[in-house]
């Protein structure tokens, strides 16, 4: 069964955290695989993990791919921890979310423990500490984030992002294994989004065609005339017993 590449690409990397002046946020998101949102993915990954307590995950993430006839899966080793060294400005360590997916076939994920060093999320971090750690990304001062928007077409976020995908491939080399560290998640399910209803083009500011407008209209007088009905034969009555 192959072994994940020595390497760990932004390409394949997913990664979440703060800065010194700034909260929690993506500064990293994979190609492959690609979802439109990695929240919800990430928190099942991770949600109830003990940063403190250094457990390593795995498992795989299947995505249902339009124009494919069945689910994608995507091995993936992932893990909540604390900085060793950086706190933000309050003094509080700063925490990690990462999940690297590794080039390898679905079959492999039941070997990851034994292939993926147990540092290798520290490895990442140290290679990351020229981008991330930079005065551009974790050390940005606060008052360059306030004034950010007056002075930049690109928001933060993305300029932060941008920094951080050109990272050079990270290289784990023979770290020591630890399988009793790891703990399989059940297999994630995604599905691409749903594409927007009919209804929503017009909440999105579309004008309706000239023959949605005249439906429209007879629908409201239809609506109109029901609700009057009653009214009128209600007064009806009354002027024939005058």
């Amino acid at each position: 069964m192959p072994a994940p590449a020595p390497l760990v690409e932004t390409s394949r990397l997913l990664w979440r955290t703060r800065g010194e002046h700034w909260d929690y946020e993506f500064i990293c998101v994979p190609e492959v695989p690609a979802l439109p949102a990695w929240l919800s993915t990430l928190e099942a990954m991770l949600g109830d993990a003990d940063a403190g307590a250094g457990e390593l995950r795995y498992g795989l993430l299947e995505v249902d791919e339009r124009g494919q006839r069945a689910p994608r899966a995507y091995p993936y080793v992932a893990v909540r921890f604390l900085d060793p060294a950086r706190r933000d400005w309050t003094g509080r360590q700063v925490q990690h979310f990462a999940a690297w997916f590794p080039p390898v076939p679905p079959e492999a994920a039941a070997a990851l423990p034994e292939a993926v060093p147990a540092d290798w999320h520290l490895r990442v971090l140290e290679g990351l500490a020229g981008t991330y750690g930079s005065g551009e990304v974790f050390g940005l001062p606060e008052a360059t984030i306030r004034a950010w928007k007056r002075s930049h077409e690109e928001s933060r976020a993305a300029r932060a992002m941008a920094i951080v995908k050109a990272t050079p491939p990270v290289a784990l080399g023979d770290g020591e294994a630890a399988p009793s560290r790891w703990t399989r998640v059940p297999t994630l399910k995604k599905k691409p989004p749903e594409p927007p209803a009919a209804a929503g083009l017009l909440s999105a500011g579309a004008v309706p065609s000239a023959k949605g407008r005249r439906f429209g209209c007879f629908a409201i007088g239809a609506m109109m005339l029901a609700a009057l009905s009653p009214l009128m034969l209600a007064c009806g009555a009354r002027l024939l017993g005058a």
